[in-house]
């Protein structure tokens, strides 16, 4: 299902913020969350995400789901507080499985300082587990993919690839060190990120994920009425991504849904290779945060996710225009 058919599902939820003033970020002007205020000051997070599985170990897959699903609540400048479990499992897969996968799940959410409360399950020939996730944030820091302002800077959080490694796993095609470094790449919280994000007053952002930076990037694009100009040879990329493009096997289906979707709002320098326009298409799974930081506060921002032990990426800029346009 692609980004047009999703938007089309969708159509029955437009309107519920006439309903209630205090829904004040829905489908109307869609984020990565929906945004309800509590009081003048707390206003509440919520979002829902589930994968199928993107690796064979059982724990693994569910903290990596569960690191996914809280992932649009920092990318909003919240923090976690609940989650529940959403689960479909097979008939026959042994209980032990899904509790390894529940496990998983729930020890990603205590290291993000929030709990899991409960949930349920279905039973489903496809695996498939993740959180519906409540969070808390301050309305006056509330980041937004509208927020992109001319002369932010574009920073990346994490590197990009980890869709195209996760599918090159399932198809035992790349090295077990590489696929180790991508399991750990997507394991990584974004949590330090957002709360420094925060900190910092970056107001623009999202998180990098089944649209891809490109796709994720075009819709911080429109809200915001800019252009996004990036720059291929600043990404920080994962270990054994580009070579994996290059060989062009193991592209994730979405990968084509997404260019097909999102192709006529990009332009490519003419000179960027076929295999890097695709890589940049491809879904991340649990990928990083896409922040607009006013250049002003960038060496601040890079500074605080130092002494914090984690690190970023300045991949470009914004721009008057519309669209992102990609350099080498």
């Amino acid at each position: 299902m692609g980004p047009g058919d999703l938007a089309k599902l969708m159509e029955p939820l437009l309107g519920m913020q006439a309903h209630d003033p205090r829904l004040l970020v829905g489908l109307d002007q869609p984020d990565d969350a929906a945004v309800y205020q509590v009081s003048d000051n707390v206003h509440l997070v919520f979002t829902m995400d589930f994968i199928t599985p993107v690796v064979d170990d059982a724990w693994t897959w569910g903290a990596i789901a569960a690191t996914n699903a809280m992932s649009d609540v920092w990318a909003m400048g919240g923090r976690p507080i609940l989650a529940l479990n959403v689960a479909a499992f097979p008939k026959d897969m042994p209980a032990e499985i899904g509790s390894q996968v529940i496990r998983g799940g729930v020890d990603a959410t205590r290291r993000a300082g929030a709990m899991v409360v409960g949930g349920h399950t279905v039973e489903d020939e496809e695996p498939k587990y993740g959180l519906a996730v409540v969070g808390l944030v301050n309305p006056h820091q509330l980041i937004r993919k509208n927020g992109a302002q001319v002369g932010d800077r574009l920073v990346l959080t994490k590197p990009v690839g980890s869709g195209l490694l996760a599918k090159c796993g399932k198809n035992i095609s790349v090295a077990d060190d590489v696929l180790a470094a991508a399991v750990q790449n997507m394991l990584r919280l974004n949590r330090v990120a957002s709360e420094t994000a925060v900190e910092v007053g970056v107001l623009g952002g999202t998180d990098v994920t089944g649209f891809g930076i490109l796709g994720h990037g075009l819709e911080m694009t429109k809200e915001a009425n800019v252009q996004f100009r990036l720059h291929y040879g600043m990404l920080p990329i994962l270990s054994g991504a580009e070579e994996e493009a290059k060989a062009g096997r193991n592209f994730p289906g979405k990968t084509w849904q997404n260019q097909e979707y999102f192709a006529s709002r990009v332009t490519f320098h003419e000179t960027l290779p076929q295999h890097r326009q695709n890589l940049l298409w491809a879904p991340e799974t649990s990928g990083g945060l896409l922040l607009t930081v006013p250049a002003m506060r960038v060496e601040k921002f890079m500074q605080g996710l130092h002494t914090r032990g984690e690190e970023a990426w300045v991949i470009g800029e914004v721009e008057p225009g519309e669209g992102v346009v990609v350099l080498p």
